[in-house]
């Protein structure tokens, strides 16, 4: 089959069973991420994002696991220049960035196995299956998908330069590893999937002084991140499991991320397992391993087994250097008193298990039918689960059918259905959320935002007084609520509040410049209305 026509092939199955996600709405981080952030919508602010994590201009600095995705923004900005603050134009973007990534694994497994049916199948089953509906979807995965488009193509020019001595493609390579740097913080392994894939393709080809480039890069972007971060763009979550204890944890969550690939069912954006603590697993899991490897030894003859070898090395190989960041992060969140595991974690890594599979089902009679039937179920399921992306209502009750204790998940669906006017639904979210956190700040902000909605600012501001809190969206709620009370020197008060902490969101901005209208202090409402129109040069609203 010619290359150009399978690409396009590629294309018509990515938009065909992507297409029902494009008219979905934000959900998540992207409404902070992308519809409030000013970041991405004034050329003016756009040198920030070189200088803080993605999430800062909203939390604040933090100590640890700070998010450096310059690229990821500077995507956003020219999305938003593109499209406005449309939702189906970001999404749109992460079609287009994932069918190229399809072509890149295509290459891959070309360029290592030279095998056309191998690197046909195993780009159609990363291209649909649906573990990647978190990171194609979801808008704010798009640093997964920029870092693997770069560390793929860093890779095929990497062993095309060790093949040819060109220069030109080191280069190349060394700036797709920068620019899979400014994307997502597991860039760190480049030097680990090149070396897999020269070794693969060519060893003896393979020499230290070629590395020498990417080691320097590594340290070149090391330092950016602590001069642009501070000593904290260093450091992940204290929390995090040491030693065998940890390795246990490691191993239990590979095996269940592998269990998702297979049998991709009840998908969401994240998922939770009980920590195993028993070391009894480790043996548990060694007699397994072991077991398999005599059941794989008697069942296939020696020339099989040299055959599909490499496939196995290399694929397992490429899975777990991929997943080897989870083990930083699985347990980094402790008040979910459970081990984490993110769909989206899988992007790049699956890429491995698709090989291995392939390969595995090529050996058989019927594998290629075999294959073409996993490939149309998967991608029915794709289009399938469209509808838990729908929107943050759609996207909480999923997420609560399975983290049904999680505050945060309970006060989070309550604001969807706030802003969705359903007030019915949200006050019986809440009164569940009083039930089992009686004394949780996340039940006053919720509770403040339900009585705020419903037009009794009173009762709102008696809520929001019990958080004595610094925030500035806290202190920006306690404004509207004495705004609507009519005490505008207070709603003044503490919307400068809010203003002093964040200089940057833009509601407040406009509250504030409202608030000096009618309170005749002109010159004031004109300074905040300019810089909101600072904040927002595109809207139309704030340029009249």
């Amino acid at each position: 089959m010619n290359n150009k026509l399978f690409f396009i092939i590629l294309f018509c199955v990515c938009f065909g069973v992507y297409a029902g996600y494009l008219n979905n709405g934000f959900v998540f981080d992207d409404l902070i991420l992308v519809e409030s952030n000013p970041l991405i919508k004034s050329v003016r602010l756009l040198p920030r994002v070189f200088s803080s994590g993605i999430y800062e201009y909203w939390t604040g600095p933090q100590g640890f696991d700070r998010m450096y995705r310059p690229l990821q923004m500077l995507s956003y900005y020219f999305d938003y220049h593109l499209w406005g603050v449309n939702p189906a134009g970001f999404r749109f973007t992460n079609l287009i960035i994932h069918w190229l990534n399809s072509i890149l694994v295509f290459y891959l497994a070309r360029k290592v196995f030279k095998h056309l049916g191998l690197a046909c199948s195993t780009s159609l089953l990363f291209l649909v299956h649906p573990v990647q509906i978190s990171t194609v979807a979801y808008i704010s995965s798009r640093g997964d998908l920029l870092s693997a488009f770069f560390i793929l193509s860093s890779c095929l020019l990497f062993v095309n330069f060790l093949n040819s001595s060109n220069y030109r493609l080191y280069l190349l390579s060394i700036l797709a590893s920068a620019l899979a740097f400014l994307s997502r913080e597991n860039a760190v392994l480049i030097i680990c999937f090149l070396v897999l894939c020269s070794l693969a393709v060519n060893r003896k080809k393979l020499r230290l002084r070629d590395l020498s480039g990417f080691v320097i890069l590594a340290l070149v972007y090391l330092m950016a991140r602590v001069i642009a971060l501070g000593i904290s763009g260093l450091k992940i979550h204290p929390a995090y499991t040491l030693g065998a204890t940890g390795l246990v944890n490691f191993i239990n969550i590979i095996f269940r991320y592998i269990l998702l690939l297979i049998w991709p069912h009840d998908l969401r954006l994240f998922h939770t397992t009980d920590f195993v603590s028993q070391f009894t697993w480790i043996i548990l899991g060694l007699i397994v391993v072991a077991s398999g490897a005599l059941v794989l030894a008697w069942r296939f003859r020696k020339d099989k087994l040299a055959a599909v070898h490499p496939c196995l090395k290399f694929g397992l190989a490429w899975f777990l250097l991929g997943l080897a960041p989870v083990a930083f992060y699985f347990d980094a969140y402790p008040a979910l008193k459970k081990a984490l595991m993110a769909e989206s974690w899988l992007y790049l890594p699956s890429i491995g298990f698709f090989i291995a599979v392939s390969y595995w089902c090529l050996l058989i009679k019927q594998g290629k039918l075999i294959i073409i039937g996993a490939i149309l179920a998967l991608a029915s399921l794709v289009m399938v689960n469209q509808a838990y992306w729908r929107n943050d209502v759609a996207f909480y009750e999923r997420t609560l059918d399975y983290l049904p204790d999680d505050n945060i998940i309970q006060k989070n669906l309550a604001s969807a259905y706030i802003r969705e006017g359903d007030f019915i639904r949200a006050h019986k979210i809440i009164k569940k959320l009083e039930r089992y956190y009686p004394d949780s700040p996340v039940l006053n902000s919720a509770w403040g935002q339900y009585y705020l909605a419903i037009g009794q600012p009173q009762a709102a501001l008696g809520y929001y007084q019990r958080l004595l809190s610094k925030s500035f969206f806290t202190n920006y709620s306690m404004s509207l609520c004495y705004s609507k009370l009519g005490d505008l020197h207070q709603a003044i008060g503490f919307a400068r509040v809010s203003f002093n902490l964040n200089q940057l969101y833009l509601p407040n901005l406009l509250h504030l410049a409202k608030l000096y209208q009618q309170v005749g202090q002109l010159k004031e409402a004109q300074q905040y209305f300019s810089l909101a129109s600072q904040l927002d040069p595109k809207n139309k609203r704030l340029s009249n």
